[in-house]
């Protein structure tokens, strides 16, 4: 803080260092509350946010259980890379013995032969058609044949067909290929004046439009117009994409994968004493950074009440977590129970039981409406959503801290006003104590003159 001027001069007592003494005594107190202040939201501020991330990082394990076939996980395997499979979760486990007789394919048509691409044609209408679909192109005389290719590529509404030229031995061709794949599909090109016939009706069919063709453990006849078949075997969708050998039938097998299951339980049981442990770190009651927290312990209270409690509305053999095993310690961390009675068994046992037969109870468990993974959810919401109760106070805390600044602001204009005071005050006193010196050493010569007189 700048002097305003240089105390003490005319008085010769250290002025400047009392009034460095009443600001500081002023200013030191009020600067260590602000500074304790500061520390003590930053503390509670870090302390929120890591409370917020702990209850993130388990949401996010919980909206995995909350999807209502996060259980019902299905393997499936094909011995051959000539046939994909997958399963929508509900298949019935089992094998097949599949061959693909024959795949899906579009009409492929050559058009008469040109003596280059620069050869017009005719004018007219050329029309396009397969067993639902239909498009026209208009030709003019002027076009040849690299114009009524482009404009058959380039027509909006054109349902597949791709048009190229081929350059042979025997002269330039207008070839026609249909991606629309199937019987019921052949393409069908007509031109609607006699001049279009050589790239209409006199078109040579190359390859015609069929459907893909396979056998399912002997059952014959089986088809489709692309190459996927969806639902022949139920909830199976089979993708072919060659044809096999005679003899050499492709094995498609369907089981239930249980180890999604366990994984899911195991990354349930982690997460949640993830988040039990952090939370007893924060608000432990000397180390703590959110010691006698009551979000904390509000949390803590709802999650274990969850795992405990019994979910109602359900139906099936499975209504709370015990029921698979899973209980709260003494410490309310969360683990595999290894109670076991007469009539009560094992906890590792009863979720293998659960996992190996009662998927869908299992389920319900976690992800029907009132289940435990979407309670959870609604409660963690509750405090990290946009106006979640961590989230609003967050934000006060982080004003609070923003305003500690302004805190500063005024302190220093109050100090600066305390020293201009005292300056004033001081200054003063310099002068009059200044003058009395003066008055002192006038006398005191006076004095000393008139000793020298009467002598």
């Amino acid at each position: 803080m700048a002097n305003i001027t240089s105390l003490g001069i005319g008085s010769g007592l250290d002025l400047e260092s009392l009034v460095t003494a009443y600001v500081n005594a002023e200013a030191i107190p009020q600067e260590t509350r602000l500074q304790e202040k500061t520390d003590r939201l930053n503390l509670e501020l870090s302390g929120v946010g890591s409370f917020k991330s702990s209850l993130s990082s388990f949401n996010d394990i919980l909206e995995k259980l909350t999807e209502s076939d996060a259980f019902n996980k299905q393997v499936t395997s094909s011995s051959s890379t000539a046939i994909g499979v997958k399963s929508n979760g509900f298949a019935s486990n089992g094998s097949f013995e599949v061959d693909v007789a024959q795949l899906a394919q579009g009409t492929r048509l050559n058009s008469e032969s040109f003596t280059s691409s620069a050869d017009v044609v005719g004018s007219g209408t050329l029309s396009f058609a397969n067993g639902t679909d239909s498009f026209d192109v208009t030709i003019e005389a002027s076009d040849d044949l690299s114009a009524i290719r482009d404009k058959i590529n380039e027509q909006s509404d054109n349902f597949g067909v791709s048009v190229n030229i081929v350059n042979g031995e025997s002269g330039s061709f207008l070839v026609f290929d249909s991606t629309v794949t199937g019987e019921a599909n052949e393409l069908v090109v007509t031109g609607s004046d006699p001049s279009l016939d050589k790239i209409s009706t006199n078109n040579t069919s190359i390859r015609a439009a069929q459907d893909a063709k396979i056998t399912i453990d002997g059952i014959t006849n089986v088809s489709s117009s692309n190459n996927e078949f969806k639902n022949i075997i139920e909830d199976l969708t089979l993708t072919v994409s060659e044809v096999t050998t005679v003899g050499s039938p492709v094995k498609i097998s369907v089981a239930q994968d249980t180890e999604n299951g366990s994984e899911l339980i195991n990354e349930f049981i982690d997460g949640y004493n993830a988040l039990v442990d952090n939370l007893t770190g924060l608000a432990a009651p000397k180390q703590g950074r959110l010691a006698f927290d009551p979000n904390v312990r509000q949390v803590k209270s709802d999650l274990a009440s969850t795992a405990i409690d019994s979910v109602s509305g359900l139906t099936g053999s499975l209504s709370a977590l015990s029921d698979i095993g899973i209980e709260i310690n003494r410490d309310g961390r969360m683990q595999i129970s290894t109670f076991s009675s007469e009539t009560i068994l094992p906890g590792q046992e009863r979720l293998d039981n659960a996992l190996e037969n009662d998927l869908a109870d299992l389920g319900e468990l976690f992800a029907s409406s009132g289940g435990i993974a979407t309670q959870m959810t609604d409660m963690i919401d509750g405090y990290i959503a946009g106006d979640g109760v961590l989230t609003q106070r967050e934000s006060t805390l982080n004003k609070r801290v923003s305003g500690i600044a302004d805190e500063y602001e005024a302190l220093e204009f109050r100090l600066r006003s305390l020293e201009d005071t005292l300056r004033k005050q001081f200054s003063f006193l310099d002068s009059t104590v200044s003058q009395y010196n003066a008055t002192s050493s006038f006398l005191t010569s006076s004095l000393a003159g008139l000793n020298t007189k009467s002598d």
